[in-house]
């Protein structure tokens, strides 16, 4: 069974939204929906922002590893989406992240505190056609982890989050360590959402 799916038909799936954010607001409360960013799945495009230097060999401080640990995880997966031949699958450089239901959305609450503090969860439909794709997010996680991966490991990694594999069936260690995570299972959604209920004063 694959992890990419499209769909004619209207689905609900969850979104945790900020209601801090003027755009946000904006989107939510007038427009009442989130489009997705433009790059259609199939375009042998890479949307990366910023490409690494490969000519860097010095010293980087902790707050310079701090502020590349999370961008070089995308810079990661977004080349092993344009390597391992996964190009119909959406870029999450561009896509609209979304859970399949409520439990999904509070799971990934309670692991990611920080990132969901103050946020809102809404539910929404999906306007019809859309494109999207299930991956676990714990692969993501392993990624963001203050340890040093070698390219046989991003490579494996990355096949796997893209295949729609879970941490849980597979082996992993950090820093020597045996690591693993339940899944949560996260939804790359390209197209359209609109919103149930509009308010964010809640």
């Amino acid at each position: 069974m694959t992890n990419l799916l499209s769909s004619t038909e209207p689905i609900d799936f969850w979104v945790w939204v900020n209601p801090k954010n003027w755009l946000v607001r904006h989107q939510v409360s007038v427009v009442g929906g989130f489009f997705s960013g433009g790059l259609v799945p199939g375009e042998k495009k890479s949307n990366l922002m910023f490409i690494p230097n490969p000519d860097f060999d010095g010293d980087i401080t902790p707050f310079q590893h701090g502020v590349m640990r999370e961008y070089m995880a995308e810079y990661n997966l977004e080349m092993g989406r344009m390597s391992y031949n996964f190009l119909g699958y959406p870029s999450r450089l561009n896509s609209i992240y979304l859970f399949d239901n409520e439990e999904d959305a509070h799971k990934y609450k309670a692991r990611h505190i920080a990132h969901v503090d103050g946020r809102v969860l809404k539910k929404a439909k999906s306007v019809i056609p859309c494109i999207y794709s299930k991956h676990d997010s714990s692969w993501v996680d392993f990624l963001r982890l203050t340890h040093s991966v070698d390219p046989e490991t991003i490579s494996y990694v990355s096949n796997a989050y893209w295949s729609g594999v879970n941490v849980s069936e597979c082996q992993l260690t950090s820093m020597g360590v045996p690591w693993s995570q339940d899944p949560i299972i996260e939804i790359l959604f390209i197209g359209r959402i609109e919103f149930y209920d509009r308010n964010l004063d809640c």
